[in-house]
């Protein structure tokens, strides 16, 4: 103890963090004494993640190397400062974007799950990502309910019951780890000569569960449909996004120690294929755009399992460029998937309905939306030359080079399916004939994250010229 002191710490690390725990306090504290308006809370929250934002590049920025604050407990590498610039970028377009009224509340629990996030994917502990995890999780339950209405409250409730459960999971598979390593940490694990136990086995299993529940992979979905047509169009489009790169990055580092030995890869790619492929099939008989975009989800974050399989092998096997190569692909599909997926969203908050009836006639009416509205379905649908047909690119050509010839397939198989659904909106939008179509103006902020979503859906083609 006689050579402590509060450098070791390595404080700084946490600031982006701290500082958005600190304005969740102080809007708190504010809503409290005086009712300020909607767009006071939406300003000081869009500050404190610009702030956050300048902390994390000015302390943190990217570096070869990973440094840790707390005795390891937190750490700053660049999967965590990647995710975080993210996490923090599309959270900003989303307060931006959104013109539903909130309660006070919303913004300060917003920024309490914000920096949850960043303290999940900053850790390689399991008990500090399990908390993290957890606060994370109940703010996100609590703010869809605060829209009050039923759906929005059921949903929220259905999605606690399921997620409380793999939350058991997640603490028993942790004790698995533990009796075996006598550690928590993941590096430990990797490092274990027991990384090809069968209780290490059983605990990459019970991982499993929590990770199929978060990035909703079938069959621990059924909370998906129920949020996706409860809570508001635009939040949706955040929690399709933000909370699942916060959830990726924890599961490349669980799954990244628990691969290799235990041949832990092999289950994983056989959830993934079953869930892309049954998500695909569902999404054919949806009536509904929102519903159908819920299965669409599913098939992504299937894509994300999948070059996360591929991650695992190519690390144990080969590891180096390839691996990072394969990371790569993992980011640039989902950077491009939540531009896509914003602008899909933010053009459905417009409308009161969301059945491919709503659509019809938008041509019509409003040329303009509606070939922007055709972009984003077409490049969430991967037609080329648009950017999620890159990402996925360079997904097939990951998982080919690590072996999973049965994965490519699947992925093909399941791509070809959704197209119909996709083009199945614009099938309305331009040749369904209606004179009752309504739909909101956008904003001038709407229009200038319209703008950006647009810009980065349509970034891959540029870069072709």
């Amino acid at each position: 103890m006689g050579g402590f002191n509060l450098e070791n710490l390595n404080f700084v690390l946490l600031w982006p963090m701290l500082s958005l725990f600190f304005w969740a306090i102080v809007l708190l504290l504010l809503s409290a004494f005086k009712n300020f308006s909607k767009s006071f809370y939406t300003s000081v929250s869009v500050m404190a993640l610009l702030g956050s934002f300048c902390l994390l590049c000015v302390f943190n920025g990217f570096r070869l190397d990973s440094t840790s604050a707390f005795f390891g407990l937190f750490i700053s590498d660049n999967y965590s400062i990647f995710a975080q610039l993210i996490i923090i970028i599309f959270s900003i377009f989303y307060l931006i974007m959104d013109k539903e009224d909130k309660r006070a509340e919303f913004f300060s629990l917003f920024l309490f799950m914000i920096g949850s996030f960043i303290l999940m994917i900053s850790s390689t502990n399991l008990i500090v990502i399990f908390l993290a995890l957890e606060g994370s999780s109940l703010a996100l339950y609590t703010l869809i309910a605060l829209r009050g209405t039923h759906n929005a409250i059921s949903a929220s409730i259905k999605y606690f019951t399921i997620a409380a459960v793999g939350a058991g999971f997640f603490a028993f598979a942790c004790a698995f780890v533990y009796l075996k390593i006598r550690s928590l940490d993941l590096i430990d694990l990797l490092n274990s000569e027991y990384i090809s136990d069968p209780v290490l086995l059983s605990a990459g299993v019970m991982f499993l569960v929590i990770v199929g529940i978060k990035l909703s992979i079938a069959p621990f979905h059924f909370w998906l449909k129920d949020v996706y047509y409860g809570a508001h169009t635009n939040f949706v489009a955040f929690i399709s996004v933000v909370p699942k790169i916060a959830m990726i990055v924890v599961v490349l580092r669980i799954f990244s120690a628990l691969g290799g030995g235990v041949k832990f890869e092999y289950i994983v790619a056989f959830l993934a294929m079953f869930s892309m492929f049954s998500a695909s099939i569902a999404a054919l008989v949806q009536n509904d755009v929102k519903k159908m975009l819920a299965y669409s989800s599913i098939t992504h974050s299937s894509f994300v399992l999948a070059i996360i399989v591929s991650g695992i092998n190519l690390n144990s096997q080969e590891g180096g460029v390839v691996y990072l190569i394969a990371v790569l692909a993992l980011f640039l599909y989902w950077i491009a998937f939540a531009f896509a997926n914003y602008g899909l969203f933010l053009i459905l908050s417009l409308f009161k309905k969301s059945s491919y009836e709503s659509f019809a006639g938008l041509f019509d009416k409003n040329p303009i939306l509606a070939v922007v509205l055709a972009l984003f379905v077409l490049s969430i649908a991967g037609i080329p030359p648009f950017g999620i047909f890159w990402g996925k690119l360079l997904i097939l050509a990951s998982i080919l080079n690590s072996g999973y010839y049965a994965m490519v397939f699947t992925i093909a198989l399941s791509s070809m399916i959704m197209i119909y659904p996709y083009l199945k909106i614009l099938i309305y939008v331009f040749f369904k004939k209606s004179d009752n179509i309504t739909h909101e103006q956008l904003a001038i902020e709407q229009k200038i994250i319209l703008g950006i979503c647009l810009a980065g859906s349509l970034g891959s083609v540029f870069l072709l010229l």
